[in-house]
């Protein structure tokens, strides 16, 4: 029994180690996720009735990357390729409150966030 579960795990380990596998190293950082707004429906969202902006601006002296997307008509975002480093994260729409929160992306990291957007009231 431990020989075959060996065997089944060996060939995950060493496609994880080669240099062009997930682990591959690129200096660079992810962030991806997906934007709700408490005052619509999925479907409303999928109908184009809104999209929000996420830009990630770096906040620091080292650091004066500005990476922008905009989601898609399921919510969903994908920033690719950020350089490692402090930055500051706003998401905004239309009528909603604006989402901002201090961050820090190491290098090779890939980092996942879901928030909700508040309507103005």
């Amino acid at each position: 029994m431990i020989s075959r579960l060996v065997t089944l795990l060996l060939p995950c380990a060493v496609f994880g180690l080669s240099g062009g596998g997930p682990a591959a190293q690129s200096g660079r950082g992810l962030m991806h996720g997906y934007v709700a707004f408490d005052d619509l429906s999925y479907n409303e969202v999928a109908q184009g009735a809104i999209r929000a902006r996420i830009e990630l601006r770096g906040n620091s002296a080292n650091n004066h990357g500005v990476y922008s997307a905009e989601t898609d008509n399921h919510g969903n975002y994908e920033i690719p390729a950020i350089g490692m480093g402090e930055y500051l994260l706003r998401i905004t729409a239309p009528g909603h409150t604006p989402y901002q929160i201090e961050l820090y992306i190491p290098s090779d990291f890939e980092c996942r966030l879901a928030v909700m957007l508040k309507k103005k009231i």
